[in-house]
């Protein structure tokens, strides 16, 4: 029997086809289209009852290698171009499991795999590795009627470690701004300041278009973030300083803030190195130890805590998927803490 669903996405909605038929696995895939899901579920059906197959392998012995390379191509494709350009790196890893079927992939095997890496990278990506790895599992099965089960579910993962939380403080961010002015790229200035004044993240910040931001409104608009689309909320100083920069009738065009009108493919694809090497330099000029550019992101989420911003919208501005992620700043908030009790300090006495 073959059925189509149609499923609301925060993109829109999407139609899941679905075929089952007796002494086959069930088979599903998902479009955008409703005409082409009624098509492949028709097809789709019509073969498995002419006794024919549906696939390059069989789902039941499918190869790691082929389960791979159809997620990498079909699924992670689909992705934020960043988020695709990662799983395509760490894919490189997952070559361990090559010849091997996925059901002949175990959790021992699996827990294997993490010691391996383990000894070779930090615990964040041994972390990353997995999530891949069993991302893929997932999709197989959900997707793809894939009859196994996924090796990392029941497996442990390396502990979390501590996230770097690293920010400026006042002093620090006058001098930063004062040798920004110094360095070979002119716009360093403009650029650290609106970092300061958003919290986007530094690719954020230097992809930026003259079409994203909203003067009246005094909001940027990103669509293609490393999470969901946000609109974040811009200070007087981060309006003025971007208007230092609009060039003659581009107050809503589409070219780009900070880069070149045709920059380079390695500045496409990592927008903030357009600035490293100016914005290292200026460090170092300041004298400011242990600084990296996203820094610049923690320092406005700092001050935004210590300033009294609650934390549900902080994340917000700071486009965190889950609260989780922004409680790391919560020991800045110490002094508040101390300031709130202090106010029942006479109880009982």
């Amino acid at each position: 029997m073959a059925t189509v669903k149609a499923r609301k996405r925060k993109k829109g909605t999407v139609y899941r086809a679905e075929v089952r038929v007796k002494g086959y696995p069930r088979l599903s895939q998902t479009f955008d289209r409703q005409s082409e899901a009624m098509r492949w579920a028709e097809d789709t059906e019509k073969a498995l009852r002419n006794g024919g197959y549906v696939g390059n392998t069989p789902p039941d012995d499918m190869l790691f290698d082929d389960a791979l390379n159809k997620y990498l191509a079909e699924t992670s494709s689909k992705k934020a171009g960043s988020t695709h350009r990662r799983e395509l790196y760490q894919s490189r890893s997952l070559h361990y499991f090559s010849g091997r079927t996925l059901k002949e992939i175990t959790p021992v095997l699996a827990a294997q795999f993490r010691e391996k890496r383990s000894a070779e990278v930090q615990p964040a990506t041994v972390i990353k590795d997995l999530n891949l790895l069993s991302h893929i599992y997932t999709t197989a099965i959900r997707e793809w009627g894939v009859e196994t089960t996924n090796p990392v579910s029941i497996i442990r993962k390396p502990k979390t470690p501590p996230g770097r939380l690293r920010f400026l403080t006042s002093a620090e961010i006058v001098k930063l701004l004062e040798e920004s002015r110094k360095g070979h790229r002119p716009n360093l200035y403009n650029f650290i300041l609106l970092q300061l004044h958003t919290g986007m993240r530094p690719s954020e910040g230097a992809a930026l278009t003259w079409s994203q931001i909203d003067f009246d409104g005094r909001i940027i608009d990103l669509q293609e973030t490393k999470t969901d689309p946000r609109r974040v909320p811009m200070t007087v100083a981060a309006i003025e300083t971007l208007a230092e920069l609009v060039p003659s009738g581009c107050f809503d065009c589409s070219d780009y803030v900070f880069l070149p009108k045709d920059p380079k493919m390695t500045h496409r694809l990592r927008p903030n190195q357009y600035f490293r090497e100016s914005f290292q330099a200026a460090v170092k000029r300041a004298k400011i130890d242990d600084f990296h550019m996203h820094d610049l992101r923690h320092t406005a989420a700092s001050y935004m805590i210590m300033n009294g911003v609650d934390l549900r919208t902080v994340a917000d501005i700071l486009g965190h998927k889950t609260i989780s992620m922004t409680m790391r700043y919560t020991h800045l908030l110490d002094d508040h803490k101390l300031k709130a009790v202090d106010r029942i300090a006479g109880l009982g006495l």
